[in-house]
C-alpha cells in the first residue's frame, strides 16, 4: 500500500472522558503512526447526513476499527430497548458487508481500550484478531496489520541446505558378481543317481 491506510473507528458513546480516549487514539494514529484515522467526532454536520456518512466511512476505509466495550456490545445487542440509532447503523452495515462476503472478514478489526473488554467483542467478530490498545505491543501489531506490514515473517524453506546435505551422503559400492547360477538340482544327489538328463 504505497498511500496511508484509510481507517475509520466505530464506537459507542459513552460519556465524554471515553470521547476523549477516542479522539486521542485516532489523533495518535494520525499523527504518530502516519494512518489515515477518522471518526465522527471530526465532522460537525456532514453535508450528505449523518447515515449516508457513515456508510461512506466504512465503504471506502481499508479497515474499520470496532471498539468493543460493554456499552456498544449492549446496544448491538439490545437495540430494540435501547435506542443507539448511529451505532446500530454502523453494526448493520458491518453485519451486511460480512454477509455479501459469505463471513470473509479482511475489513472489521476489533479493539478494545481495556484488557477487560474481550468478553463485549461482538458476535459477527469473535472469530477475528482482536487487540488491547492499552498494551503498546499489540498497538505496534495493530498498527503494523493495518499498514501490510507482518510482525512475523515465515523463513523459506530451506531446499539449498537440504541438497548440500544430501550431496554429503556417498553410498558405499557393492560387491557385484560377473555370471553366476542358481538350480534347484542339488548337484550330489544327481552324481549319485547317476542321471544323464532331466526333462
Amino acid at each position: 500500500m504505497n498511500r496511508p491506510p484509510k481507517v475509520f473507528i466505530s464506537y459507542a458513546h459513552v460519556n465524554e472522558e471515553f470521547e476523549n480516549k477516542i479522539l486521542e487514539l485516532s489523533n495518535m494514529l494520525r499523527t504518530e503512526h502516519n494512518i489515515d484515522a477518522n471518526i465522527d467526532q471530526y465532522e460537525e454536520s456532514p453535508p450528505q447526513g449523518w447515515p449516508r456518512w457513515m456508510d461512506d466511512q466504512i465503504r471506502e476505509s481499508d479497515y474499520v476499527l470496532v471498539v468493543c466495550n460493554k456499552s456498544y456490545f449492549d446496544k448491538v445487542n439490545q437495540y430494540q430497548t435501547i435506542q443507539a440509532k448511529g451505532v446500530n447503523w454502523e453494526i448493520n452495515i458491518v453485519y451486511q458487508y460480512l454477509y455479501d462476503a459469505c463471513c470473509d472478514n479482511t475489513k472489521f478489526i476489533p479493539v478494545l481500550l481495556d484488557s477487560t473488554d474481550d468478553k463485549y467483542v461482538v458476535a459477527p467478530l469473535k472469530g477475528a484478531t482482536y487487540y488491547n490498545l492499552s498494551d503498546d505491543s499489540q498497538l505496534k501489531k495493530l498498527c503494523n496489520r493495518l499498514k501490510g506490514i507482518k510482525n512475523v515473517v515465515k523463513p523459506a524453506l530451506g531446499q539449498a541446505q537440504d541438497n548440500q546435505d544430501n550431496q554429503n551422503i556417498k553410498l558405499e559400492a557393492k560387491e557385484r558378481k560377473t555370471l553366476f547360477f542358481t538350480s534347484a538340482i542339488d548337484v550330489d544327489t544327481w552324481n549319485e543317481a547317476g542321471w544323464t538328463g532331466v526333462a
